[in-house]
């Protein structure tokens, strides 16, 4: 209808436009003649003029008063600002975080009404023993009616279940609006595992209940517990092209691992990928995912190309069963916590008892479906160095490749562990375990035991955080103790007992007989803590070089001693006997008070020289080959008078900062504030000073080098070369082949661009010296620090020192003298990654015979010559292995009160 309409109008619009065109002048006729003609060639969609939605929707609202009105008036009843959600990265839903350790935090804003230009600061954070408060705080930019996300980073002593978090103005006297952020605490053994995927991750969301993500003592009736004392928490991103890593590379501490399965690499910004390479050289490990998947290819030409340890070939295999039984035979499922728990009540046969007490269960077989064999990826090694995996014993193929990168390492998995037939298979729970997490195996305490009350399994010894990340500050974790301070305003010593801190037992049942409460190990990874190695040493090295001493305890009682006996008896005899007026005593009070306060000024007081000065002790920690360095500042500033400081860091995003303990606070002191802003310029402000004292803070940052130092020993003997503009003193290389098994050979002066042989130069009679501060006390705790773990087996250090501080840092106001040296500690070379099939994960392959089965009286089986107690007294037994190993006799004794775990060092290619 409204086609026959519109052509209608064009018939009588031309019609009359001929009778028009007759009375014009002629080119008044050709412009008219051409826009008719115009208009009958248009289509006839164009014609109709429709609407766009938009304008459709304001004009039923124009038409519609009432539901203008109302939309008017919902507009104005939202809040000026409003809160959405915080996360604390990686994660997107649960917000986990650890006590003393940088996290970012992610917060959703929108303002509703007008641009705001703010900030968004933290309620007041008590620092560790110190009359010293935080607050974190970065600059909020939000436009009209845009969800904006705002990210910042900040540390907490301790985790409480929420914190406030409020917008301000700039001079403004109270918060534009305050919100509650809500935090859950991460334990400190507790590690994250962060999956990307290129479309849904449920497929790994059964992992999490896996016994190689928990630990095997634990009172599984009580869930709260269950869920405090599991070791992995998978991390899954509810939107999976959109992971939230952090971008900041100094708040990845308490993630151990990256199971990357087929994600696009550029998901990830250029920030959040630089983050990932700072990580894995650090500590972190990163799992590839093969199969049937092009996974590989996607990774090819990425950022990550230059560590991959492998290449697919292009060519695949496809695993039917008899294929994959070498893989089955390799990872026989573990015994369920269940059957560990059951206590079965007499009798029970000995060989009851040895399959209750074994770790593992027999083998059982990997079932592909007929039509859908396991696609296995074909690799080939990129370099000599990386470890190949094999399938199993006796089978032709490769499992996987793995290589270190700096401290961490990748491996790339030729099968994808999410197939059906392995996910349905119970083995995957054990490859997992050792290939993918390579945890460790948990120590037992004693043994099984076989009494009246039933069978109890042998006591395991849960795992601690140095045992499940391989993540690694030097700074932080040199040294690192387990006893913790409290906050200023809740302690009642300087530090608490180690028991007040420690996470709660595992179990308070006795197991295996051993009566005692078992705990995860408190030994920390990556904690920021004023008590470690590196900050205690600084802090003693920086006061003796300031000059500045602290009256000792001689002093202080001799002058109140003194001040004492002139107050009373002195003051009274004078005005007694040489002034004759008693009563004169009490005016002579204040005058005497006011010159002992003069004198004992004067007698603790000597010119320093200067109005202001800082020292300050630096210490850089860089990977052979990598031109990036994680640089730790420890630094004094003294004034003469009282002054608040600016301590900035003006182009790196990635500096810290935070005050020092100085260990010199008394009880009662007033607490000040300081702010710490992270964006736009990383910045310690409102730091106070006191008069005449010595105050202290700390920073790190990830700085970039004009090179590299690495290690050559390709052709000849082995040489070092410096790249850099540094000129490293005093240099020396460790090959570290154990804790006690170490060879330190001495390089002398790396200039910039130098490159000196190993074993050339003979060593100095005397220990490296500066002109202000001691170097050698940090250059030793440098040299000798080991960590008896498989993965440190094998690596060759440097360590050495630069005769200034670096630069990067502005303090406000600037000192009068600035003085101080840099650590350097290059490791050169990571040792191979240790195999999965080394005795420490893997209790079938132990020898020792420490884990067995104990028989005590009942009314079943016992073998002959088993030792049975009879009225307070043993005797003889037999104790039987409980890994699918031959039985053997143990001498008549108590169980050994811990069964070390042995570190064997690994081989370079990996094989069953």
């Amino acid at each position: 209808m409204l086609g026959n309409t519109f052509a209608r109008t064009l018939v009588c619009l031309a019609g009359g436009g001929a009778l028009v065109l007759a009375r014009m002048s002629f080119v008044r006729r050709v412009a008219v003649a051409w826009a008719l003609g115009w208009l009958l060639v248009q289509p006839q969609s164009q014609a109709l003029a429709q609407l766009s939605p938009a304008e459709e929707q304001l004009q039923r609202l124009m038409s519609d008063k009432e539901a203008l009105k109302k939309k008017l008036d919902k507009e104005k009843a939202r809040p000026p600002l409003e809160f959405f959600r915080s996360q604390v990265l990686p994660q997107d839903a649960l917000p986990f975080a650890k006590a003393n350790q940088w996290f970012s935090l992610n917060v959703e804003l929108r303002a509703n009404h007008d641009d705001y230009d703010g900030f968004l600061e933290t309620q007041a954070v008590p620092l560790l023993a110190m009359p010293i408060e935080v607050e974190f705080r970065r600059d909020a930019r939000l436009v009209k009616g845009q969800r904006t996300a705002i990210a910042m980073q900040m540390m907490l002593p301790k985790i409480a279940r929420s914190f406030g978090m409020s917008l301000i103005r700039p001079e403004s006297i109270r918060a534009d609006e305050i919100w509650p952020a809500s935090l859950r605490v991460l334990e400190p053994h507790q590690m994250l595992v962060v999956v990307l995927t290129k479309g849904s991750n449920d497929p790994y969301a059964p992992w999490g209940r896996f016994q190689a993500c928990n630990p095997t003592m634990v009172d599984r009736g009580d869930v709260n517990e269950v869920d405090r004392q599991r070791y992995y928490r998978f991390v899954l991103p509810l939107e999976p092209d959109r992971p939230l890593l952090p971008s900041h590379p100094l708040t990845w501490t308490s993630i151990s691992h990256i199971i990357w399965d087929s994600m696009p690499p550029d998901r990830l910004k250029v920030l959040q990928r630089q983050a990932l390479v700072d990580w894995l050289h650090w500590g972190g490990q990163l799992i590839l995912v093969g199969g049937s998947a092009e996974s590989f290819e996607l990774l090819k030409d990425s950022f990550l190309a230059p560590y991959l340890p492998a290449e697919a070939t292009g060519e695949s295999v496809l695993l039917k069963q008899s294929d994959l039984e070498p893989l089955s035979t390799s990872y026989p499922p573990p015994t369920p916590l269940s059957q560990l728990d059951a206590a079965l009540p007499e009798p029970l046969s000995m060989q009851q008892a040895e399959e209750r007490s074994r770790r593992y269960h027999a083998p059982e077989p990997i079932v592909p479906a007929s039509n859908r064999p396991v696609y296995l990826a074909k690799l080939r090694p990129l370099r000599p160095t990386a470890s190949v995996i094999s399938l199993g014993e006796g089978s032709p193929h490769v499992l996987g490749i793995e290589e270190r990168v700096g401290h961490g390492r990748i491996l790339m998995l030729a099968l994808s562990p999410t197939d059906p037939a392995l996910a349905a298979w119970p083995g995957i729970d054990t490859f997992v375990r050792r290939v993918v997490l390579r945890r460790p195996e948990e120590p037992r305490f004693g043994r099984a035991v076989l009494d009246e009350g039933g069978y109890h399994a042998p006591a395991s010894q849960p795992l601690g955080g140095t045992q499940l990340s391989w993540y690694r500050l030097m700074s932080r974790d040199l040294g690192a103790s387990s006893r913790r301070p409290l906050p200023y305003e809740q302690r009642k010593e300087a530090v608490i007992d180690e028991d007040e801190t420690a996470p709660p037992s595992i179990s308070p049942a006795v197991r295996g007989g051993v009566d005692k409460e078992l705990r995860p190990s408190p030994q920390p990874v990556a904690e920021w803590v004023d008590s470690s190695t590196l900050p205690v040493t600084s802090r003693s090295l920086l006061e003796n070089a300031s000059g500045i001493k602290i009256p000792s305890a001689g002093f202080v009682l001799k002058v109140i001693l003194a001040y004492l006996i002139a107050l009373v008896p002195l003051n009274w005899l004078i005005c007694r006997y040489l002034f004759g007026r008693r009563e004169w005593a009490w005016v002579i009070v204040p005058a005497l008070s006011l010159g002992f306060a003069i004198v004992v000024e004067r007698a603790s007081s000597y010119d320093v020289g200067y109005n202001s000065a800082s020292d300050e002790i630096d210490v850089m920690e860089l990977y052979g080959g990598y031109p990036r360095a994680h640089l730790s500042r420890f630094a004094s500033y003294y004034s003469t008078g009282r002054v608040r400081v600016t301590i900035s860091y003006p182009d790196d995003p990635t500096a810290l900062a935070l005050p020092m303990d100085t260990g010199h606070f008394l009880r009662g002191e007033d607490v000040s504030t300081a702010v710490w802003r992270s964006s736009p310029i990383p910045a310690l402000e409102g730091f106070q000073i006191q008069p005449r004292s010595l105050a202290m803070f700390r920073a790190e940052q990830m700085i970039n080098l004009s090179g590299t130092i690495r290690l050559e020993t390709d052709k000849g003997p082995r040489k070092v070369v410096n790249e850099t503009d540094f000129e490293v003193r005093d240099a020396v290389v460790i090959d570290m082949s154990g804790e006690k098994d170490r060879k330190t050979t001495y390089v002398g002066t790396l200039g910039p661009g130098m490159t000196v042989e190993v074993g050339s130069r003979p060593a100095p009679a005397e220990a490296p010296k500066s002109e202000a501060i001691d170097v050698e006390p940090v250059l030793k705790s440098l040299r000798e620090h080991f960590e008896n773990l498989p993965e440190n087996s094998g690596e060759i250090r440097l360590v050495g020192w630069l005769s200034r501080p670096l630069g990067g840092q502005k303090l406000e106001p600037d000192v009068d003298r600035h003085r101080g040296f840099t650590a350097v500690v290059v490791h050169l070379k990571a040792g191979p990654a240790p195999s999965p099939d080394a005795a420490v994960y893997n209790a079938l392959a132990r020898t020792d015979g420490s884990e067995g089965v104990e028989f005590r009286p009942g009314d079943g089986e016992r073998p002959p010559g088993a030792r049975r107690r009879v009225r307070g007294r043993l005797v003889p037994r037999v104790i039987l292995n409980s890994d699918l190993s031959p039985s053997v006799p143990v001498p008549p004794g108590p169980p050994p009160a811990s069964v070390p775990v042995p570190a064997l060092p690994p081989a370079p290619t990996q094989s069953r």
